[in-house]
């Protein structure tokens, strides 16, 4: 028989904690031991920081110590007037001798002779055209030869004006006429004649 009643149901029985004290006081240690180190960490970072941001301005002042001093070495030599008009005067002399040396250069190179002119001819050479004959004589250039094609002639003498030897030449007739399987065509540069 019994003896004892169980008023209590399994709802008012007391629930036994997921986390007892130990464990909470055990996570707060270790939550705030890591705390700690990432303070510690943070603290020795921003403190070698300060030192590189430190050895940076020494490096920054010693460089504008530099540039002070060259910029007073500098106007020192600006301050020197006759030795700056002597440096403009020759700098133009430089400048005008490099002019008419160009100038000689052009010069040389557009009436540089037969061989320039064949050499500037091999440039635009294909094989749709083909010169027989090449005339050069005071200025004036003929230039005759045969193509494949109509079509290929003014290509040819397009080309030609592409090459330095032969640029600003300016050819004052073309005259073309068929012959059997071929186009014979003659090219004329006569100078310019003033009255």
């Amino acid at each position: 028989m019994k003896t004892r009643i169980n008023l209590y149901v399994p709802a008012l029985q007391p629930v036994r904690e997921q986390l007892p004290l130990s464990k909470s006081l055990a996570v707060t240690a270790s939550v705030f031991a890591l705390a700690v180190f990432v303070c510690i960490g943070l603290y020795w970072l921003v403190d070698k920081e300060s030192q590189q941001q430190k050895m940076l301005n020494a490096q920054l002042s010693i460089e504008q110590g530099r540039l002070a001093s060259q910029a007073a070495k500098l106007s020192k030599i600006n301050d020197n007037k006759q030795l700056l008009d002597k440096i403009e005067l020759v700098r133009n002399q430089v400048k005008n001798k490099k002019r008419v040396l160009a100038a000689l250069d052009n010069q040389t190179t557009n009436h540089g002779g037969f061989t320039q002119l064949l050499l500037a001819l091999a440039q635009v050479s294909d094989q749709k055209v083909w010169l027989t004959e090449i005339r050069s004589q005071q200025g004036s250039l003929m230039l005759s030869g045969s193509a494949k094609s109509s079509q290929a002639i003014p290509k040819w003498v397009s080309r030609l004006n592409q090459v330095e030897q032969l640029k600003g030449e300016t050819f004052t007739s073309l005259t073309m006429h068929r012959n059997d399987a071929v186009i014979n065509f003659v090219l004329n540069n006569q100078p310019l004649t003033t009255k």
